[in-house]
């Protein structure tokens, strides 16, 4: 394996370990932490770029719309976790392609959570100052 497949081997191995340990904590009844979850992220963007380096391909991606609420953050999180973990197994089997479009998925579900909670964090902020007037 290269060098850079496995930067990208070693980084999604660590993110899939974050996000395990998020989702576990995060049963307790509320979302896990955003920092953390945006670590998360960032190892997965970071894994599609250098994907896409590698294989040469500069095909976007498809913007998707799925509608999320506050209340399925676990769904989302445990689909990115799912395909963080299918997207190393790619990876190992040398599917590069499949990997790539995985952890879009992976990356993309991360994203709803993060924008999601962005929102929530914004209404409260607008109802605090509703309230402070």
């Amino acid at each position: 394996m290269e060098d850079e497949l496995e930067e990208i081997s070693d980084d999604l191995k660590d993110a899939e370990i974050l996000l395990k340990r998020l989702v576990g904590s995060g049963s307790g009844g509320g979302p896990p932490e955003e920092k953390k979850v945006w670590l998360v992220y960032l190892s997965v963007e970071k894994s599609v770029a250098l994907l896409k380096l590698y294989l040469s391909i500069e095909s976007p991606g498809l913007f998707l719309t799925i509608k999320s609420g506050p209340k399925e953050w676990a769904v989302l999180l445990a689909r990115a976790t799912e395909a963080l973990a299918d997207g190393r197994r790619l990876l190992e089997e040398g599917r590069l392609e499949d990997e790539l479009e995985t952890l879009r998925t992976s990356r993309n579900c991360l994203r709803l959570f993060l924008r999601g909670r962005r929102k929530l964090r914004l209404r409260a902020l607008r109802v605090a100052n509703r309230i402070g007037r």
